[in-house]
């Protein structure tokens, strides 16, 4: 049986003066607040949701996590996910022999209703990084449900830009507006990069949005890459251009190993030192062109169209999406990752099987450079053919009052 647990490590409640949502206890307004309660209850009536059991307090270095799933069911969270031809795995990195701080990347997997399926991987970073990117997990799948933007992905697929838009603007009010209270000024100096995907059943079209350098590729089923999305850096001339005119410069970092990085200050100042242009939180650059607008493409993996035209009808159906933080990209370049996931399929790997093998590949890739050092590590592996959602049968007879159980 499942073993009481919460998922949320801060508990947000509703205003006391809150009104009920107007519209139903399942499909929310964006402007509703999203409180513990809320979400909980959001997903009900076929939809799920599929994040990872984080720890309170402290972390074991390269500990990899178990997960979390709503609705309560007793099923394991990972074998609703292979059902479904997904598989994610979430390891905490090391920064040092004694490092026992929380992992910050965090997950998630939302079946949205009506065939729509958001999968995400986010990146912390700073003093409380590990918060803002557990909360936009949780609550960017949650505001991207709402009746607004289920709304524009109804009304027309020319929509799914502004539907992203407003669900990440939206996201990062929640954080301001949630961890500011509690963290206060350690949200000027944290946040988290962010990379979702958005499929449809039925539908041969991708849709990925991001902010950071959190990145998504798309692959043949022999592992070529022939889609994959851009880090918002400071090497991007069009993403220096917009944070040095609205006020941060440019520094270069150069590290005892010889390698030089650029990172963005405050114009004059020797803070946040970050090293993307995009991002949630950040609260210090935030109105210095540091913004969370993601940008937002749209993948086309019909045969004949776009990168695909040399295929034949049915050649994708084996091909694959990987969603991944940059402890997997930092020393690894994009067609290498999908040479070793085709390498590892033609070997006869499941999605499920090769991932570890794909961390401990990135592991010894920080070994290489970084001695000890490893940052954390986060690969969410899907298919390109949208699944036909079988969602998990309820568990009824949890006694937890609409919580959440750990499965283990």
């Amino acid at each position: 049986m499942a073993n009481e647990d919460d998922l949320t490590r801060l508990t947000i409640k509703a205003d006391a003066n809150q009104k009920p949502d107007a519209t139903n206890a399942v499909l929310s307004s964006v402007s509703s607040k999203a409180t513990d309660e809320s979400m909980r209850n959001h997903w009900t009536g076929g939809k799920f949701f599929i994040h990872p059991n984080v720890p309170v307090g402290e972390e074991t270095p390269k500990s990899s996590r178990n997960f979390k799933i709503l609705p309560l069911t007793k099923e394991l969270p990972q074998d609703v996910l292979k059902r479904h031809g997904s598989a994610c795995i979430n390891v905490k990195g090391k920064k040092s022999e004694k490092d026992k701080t929380v992992g910050q990347d965090m997950f998630s997997v939302t079946y949205l209703g009506n065939g729509w399926w958001l999968d995400l991987v986010a990146d912390g970073h700073g003093t409380v990084g590990d918060f803002v990117a557990d909360r936009v997990s949780r609550t960017l799948p949650h505001f991207f449900n709402s009746t607004e933007c289920s709304s524009l992905l109804m009304e027309s697929p020319a929509k799914i830009d502004a539907a992203f838009e407003l669900a990440f603007e939206r996201t990062q009010k929640d954080v301001v507006d949630t961890l500011g209270p509690v963290f206060g000024n350690k949200l000027m100096f944290s946040g988290t990069t962010c990379i979702c995907l958005l499929r449809q059943e039925g539908s041969q079209m991708l849709h990925v949005a991001w902010v950071g350098d959190s990145k998504a590729i798309l692959m043949k089923p022999d592992g070529t890459v022939v889609y994959k999305t851009e880090d918002h850096k400071p090497e991007n001339p069009v993403e220096r251009d917009r944070i040095t005119t609205m006020g941060c410069e440019i520094v270069e970092c150069k590290h005892d190993d010889g390698v030089t990085l650029q990172k963005i200050n405050v114009a004059g100042q020797n803070y946040p030192a970050i090293s993307f242009t995009r991002s949630f939180g950040d609260q210090c650059v935030k109105e210095l062109g540091v913004h969370a607008k993601p940008q937002v493409e749209h993948w086309d993996t019909a045969p004949g169209k776009g990168m695909f035209a040399s295929l034949k009808e049915g050649s994708l159906e084996g091909g694959f999406v990987l969603l991944a933080s940059d402890g997997v990209w930092e020393f690894i370049e994009e067609q290498e990752v999908g040479t070793f996931i085709g390498n590892k399929m033609k070997e006869g790997k499941s999605a499920e099987e090769l991932l570890p093998d794909l961390v401990a590949f990135s592991q010894e890739r920080w070994r290489e450079n970084e001695d000890d050092y490893c940052d954390d590590i986060t690969a969410l592996l899907v298919t390109v053919k949208c699944p036909v959602a079988q969602p998990p049968v309820p568990d009824t007879s949890c006694s937890c009052f609409a919580g959440i159980c750990s499965v283990m």
